[in-house]
């Protein structure tokens, strides 16, 4: 299976999905490998300060990922892409090969008008592949009794996507990547955090029949 973060802007949290995706499935015993494919290569350099042995290729052509990609998802049983920021020919090709589409969306106007862009390339690669990838948008950076992330949550829906359980505007998240670590590894002060994380990919897992 590919997973892909994907987004037009940046800053909303694709890096940070991406790494904690790779440590939560190879933690729950699937063999994974991580494609960076944004320019900064922040992931690669994370997720390799988590684990040093996790299989990474940074991958920043369209040619590279749709040659690539294909046969390191079948050479593991997952593929999770850190996508770059922007709606590039590098993302068009990487919703090409993807089977599932995470769209992290901040809580402001700006996010999402971008989730809105985002959603709109996703759909031009699903009329091509006959529905694929799904598409999931991700709420971040949430703060519950801030009036601009109730408006996310109620206004989400009307993108046409299913939801998943959002992230909080939390500290872990910043301590985590500067720490070379994910939040779950943190101990109590991110304890809610980790449970955020843990119910966002058990509910994205059990969803694609994929759950470790």
């Amino acid at each position: 299976m590919i997973v892909a973060t994907a987004n037009q802007k940046g800053g909303v949290g694709k890096t940070t999905i991406a790494v904690h995706c790779c440590i939560w499935l190879r933690e729950n015993g699937l063999r994974v490998a991580l494609v960076d494919a944004d320019v900064q290569s922040s992931s690669s350099v994370w997720a390799r300060e988590v684990v040093p042995d996790l299989h990474i290729e940074r991958l920043q052509t369209s040619e590279d990922i749709l040659e690539r990609v294909p046969d390191l998802a079948s050479d593991f049983d997952m593929v999770v892409i850190d996508g770059p920021a922007g709606l590039t020919e590098v993302t068009r090709s990487i919703l090409l090969v993807a089977d599932l589409a995470l769209l992290p969306c901040g809580p402001s106007a700006l996010d999402l008008r971008a989730a809105d862009e985002a959603v709109r390339v996703v759909r031009q690669a699903q009329k091509i592949r006959n529905g694929l990838p799904k598409a999931l948008l991700v709420p971040n950076k949430l703060q519950r009794n801030y009036r601009l992330s109730r408006e996310l949550l109620d206004t989400a829906g009307t993108l046409g996507l299913d939801v998943a359980p959002g992230l909080g505007l939390r500290q872990a998240y910043a301590d985590a990547a500067g720490q070379g670590t994910v939040v779950w590894k943190l101990g109590s002060a991110a304890r809610e955090a980790a449970e955020e994380v843990h119910a966002l990919f058990k509910q994205i897992f059990s969803k694609e029949n994929h759950e470790p």
